[in-house]
């Protein structure tokens, strides 16, 4: 049986990295504990798995309950407070980097839906933060804290399939998809299976957005590399080759220079000025 009066709070010393887990904790709130007004550094999540309360950002007020969290995003005046009745007992996790703001996208909330229901039953959720506060103990390992920070993620998600934001169309992703994979060898139905859509969808797409096809985009990505590579490092041509997807010297020597219109070893002796560079 819980003790009544459980606190449970870990932190974490650790400030670095995209993702970073900051503290976290569990308690069991006395009738009409209150927190705040204040300001956090960081972003702060609680998860109430037993009882209600109140949230307050600024003016406006919400009342949370079991299976619902609320969101304290940095700099935001924010209170908080449990119910005289039926106080809440919820979990916490503080945490920072420069992926919070698409994390918090990818869960689907944000300070316009700072009280949102979580994914998970309550159960699970007090579990998974139980194990994170474990990995903060002294010489926890720590590609188990981060892991156990990216499960919380997943439990407040569910397993909804993510949608590409608005913003970006399929070329966009396809493109991105190519920049970040074109050294493993991809193929354009590859870059059409990542986007969902099949291989002439996605030659059209192309074709609208940049006037080149997905087989242009993918080649014109390996030879620019190719050729940052050659100004760049000291690797050797052939090193250069593989490490932009090419398998085949004289092909990636005829395709480099009908690009710039020098072959590899020319082109590392001889590179263009930035300007002409950029205007090829």
């Amino acid at each position: 049986m819980e003790q009544p009066k459980e606190l449970l709070e870990g932190f974490s010393s650790a400030r670095h990295g995209s993702v970073y887990l900051h503290h976290c904790g569990v308690e069991q709130c006395d009738p009409g504990h209150s927190f705040g007004p204040a300001v956090r550094d960081h972003t702060l999540i609680h998860c109430v798995l037993k009882g209600r309360g109140r949230f307050f950002v600024g003016a406006r007020r919400y009342e949370v309950k079991a299976g619902e969290a609320f969101l304290i995003l940095p700099g935001v005046v924010t209170t908080y407070t449990a119910d005289v009745q039926e106080p809440w007992h919820y979990c916490w996790v503080g945490f920072g980097g420069s992926d919070v703001p698409e994390i918090l996208r990818l869960c689907g909330i944000g300070p316009e839906r700072p009280v949102f229901a979580y994914a998970a039953v309550p159960e699970k959720m007090d579990r998974c933060v139980r194990e994170l506060f474990d990995s903060t103990r002294l010489k926890a390992n720590p590609f188990r804290m981060i892991s156990q920070l990216y499960e919380f993620f997943a439990l407040l998600s569910g397993d909804a399939p993510f949608e590409q934001p608005r913003s970006q169309g399929i070329a966009e992703a396809a493109m991105d998809y190519a920049q970040k994979n074109y050294s493993y060898h991809i193929t354009v139905e590859d870059m059409a299976q990542h986007v969902g859509v099949d291989r002439s969808h996605l030659f059209r797409m192309f074709k609208k957005a940049l006037g080149l096809s997905p087989q242009q985009y993918l080649l014109d990505c390996k030879l620019r590399r190719a050729a940052q590579l050659l100004v760049q490092t000291d690797l050797r041509v052939t090193e250069v080759m593989y490490s932009c997807g090419f398998s085949d010297p004289a092909n990636f020597s005829r395709l480099f220079k009908r690009r710039f219109c020098q072959s590899p070893a020319q082109y590392r002796q001889n590179p263009p000025a930035p300007s002409e560079e950029g205007s090829r």
